[in-house]
């Protein structure tokens, strides 16, 4: 199984900067969005205080000026003239006011399109202001009839034309006042909507940059208590390892011992040469299997693609330090011939998968009266099998699964020796290489144990010397 990937905070680190920015952004749109408007409404709120609503408080107060003016004329033409001289100081304040309130209006900052009101005013007021004078001189004269004539034919128009003009002039002023209230309004709605809208638009923002981070965050969690796991597998897995080494190289050692002990011990000179061969074999039996399961280790219980071993060639090698083994116990062993076939799998690794099962067969025999063992290979398609058959005391059929299990022993076994890590490698390597192994056993009678492989392709002719690995080899007690 491939390694999982240690948790990094790429991802999230880059989500983060991406929702900061865009809110930053967000944040800085809004605020030049609201600066622009206020501007805007700055400018449009001073036309209307600098311009539109002076100019129809002017206009105002210019239209009640001008009643005003024709009302103290009309008293004063109708007096007696020793009894003018109060009412033509108020007609003269009266005029004063009229005229101040015609430059004040005149002097503000007109508003696109109010020119033609601002001329018709003043034309208006000059001509109302020149026949109010000419009456009152005509009254001054004493000729009253001709000053009230005067009054009613030139005065009384020339006000009426004041006064229409100057209403003329407030509904302009007033109905541009509304259209600059109606685009300010427009300005402050178009504004509330643009900010809300980047206001909500952050707040999902955040929201979803929230809830990504909260996955990426759980993610990150799985991920390191999945990584935690796996190298707690690995270190149970290399524990494992180490153990099964120190199993499965404890038989060729063994053997590379005895072989050497024998050349100690001062066998004859003719069988030095064979004893010496048999350490060699053994010791490279042993580095075969130590680097298979080393390199198996190391690439995460894959197999190399490329490996494949022929079967007859690893058990023509097994079989003398197989032999010797079982000699000791007076086992009977019995090799029968391999097809020509390769097995997906290393030197190594078919040597530590048969090496275990022979050991385990010879291992377990107890006291069992018939004491034989056979091994078998045969075809099955895509797969080979390998069967080591024994007579031994067998298994309950409730432990049979358990067996594969590392350091599991059977109940009632009285064997100490060992880890209780020879089937869990077998299992473990059968599996690894896309096999399987498995066992079936009566008690008292013996069991069968047996792994399969893929197959690689056909053996080349002649790969072995040509003898038959089938041997039959009897002890007795």
């Amino acid at each position: 199984m491939p390694a999982p990937s240690a948790p990094t905070k790429d991802a999230s680190t880059r989500i983060l900067v991406v929702v900061f920015t865009v809110v930053m952004g967000s944040f800085v749109l809004t605020t030049l969005a609201v600066q622009r408007a206020s501007r805007e409404v700055d400018t449009l709120s001073d036309r209307i205080v600098s311009s539109s609503a002076p100019s129809i408080e002017h206009l105002a107060a210019l239209r009640g000026s001008t009643l005003e003016v024709e009302l103290a004329l009309s008293h004063y033409i109708h007096q007696a003239p020793d009894a003018r001289s109060k009412l033509n100081l108020a007609l003269d304040r009266a005029l004063k006011r009229l005229a101040d309130e015609v430059h004040a209006y005149l002097a503000l900052t007109d508003l696109p399109g109010e020119e033609q009101y601002e001329n018709t005013v003043q034309q208006s007021w000059a001509r109302f202001d020149e026949a109010v004078r000419r009456t009152r001189e005509q009254a001054d004269t004493g000729n009253s009839s001709d000053a009230f004539q005067r009054f009613t034919r030139v005065v009384e128009p020339s006000a009426s034309r004041l006064l229409d003009f100057s209403v003329r002039a407030i509904e302009f002023d007033a109905q541009y006042g509304r259209t600059l209230a109606a685009r300010i309004k427009e300005i402050r709605r178009r504004t509330l909507w643009l900010a809300n809208g980047l206001s909500a638009f952050c707040v999902a923002l955040g929201v979803a940059g929230a809830l990504f981070i909260d996955r990426q965050a759980r993610s990150r969690r799985a991920a390191a208590l999945a990584y935690s796991k796996f190298q707690e597998a690995r270190a149970a897995e290399l524990e494992q390892f180490s153990g099964r080494v120190a199993h499965d190289i404890r038989g060729p050692l063994s053997a590379a011992k005895l072989g050497a002990e024998l050349i100690a011990a001062g066998a004859p000179e003719e069988r030095n040469q064979e004893y010496a061969e048999r350490v060699v074999r053994s010791l490279a039996r042993a580095d075969a299997i130590t680097s298979a399961l080393l390199e198996f280790a190391r690439s995460g219980a894959r197999p190399d693609p490329g490996a494949r071993t022929d079967p007859r060639e690893v058990l023509a090698d097994l079989e003398p330090a197989v032999l010797q083994e079982a000699q000791r116990t007076q086992i009977s062993v019995r090799f029968e011939a391999a097809p020509p076939v390769f097995v997906a799998c290393s030197v190594g690794v078919y040597l530590s998968l048969v090496g275990n099962l022979m050991r385990n067969a010879i291992k377990y025999m107890g006291d069992a009266a018939t004491r034989r063992i056979h091994v078998r290979v045969t075809e099955r398609g895509a797969v080979v099998r390998t069967e080591v058959t024994d007579t031994g005391p067998g298994v309950a059929e409730a432990d049979l699964e358990s067996l594969f299990q590392p350091y599991f022993r059977a109940p009632g076994n009285t064997v100490r020796e060992g880890l209780g890590l020879g089937l869990a490698t077998v299992k473990k390597l059968a599996e690894g290489h896309g096999g399987r192994a498995g066992a079936s056993s009566e008690v008292g009678r013996g069991s069968i144990f047996w792994f399969e492989l893929p197959r690689a392709g056909h053996a080349w002719e002649g790969s072995t010397n040509g003898e038959s690995l089938e041997r039959r080899v009897e002890t007795h007690h």
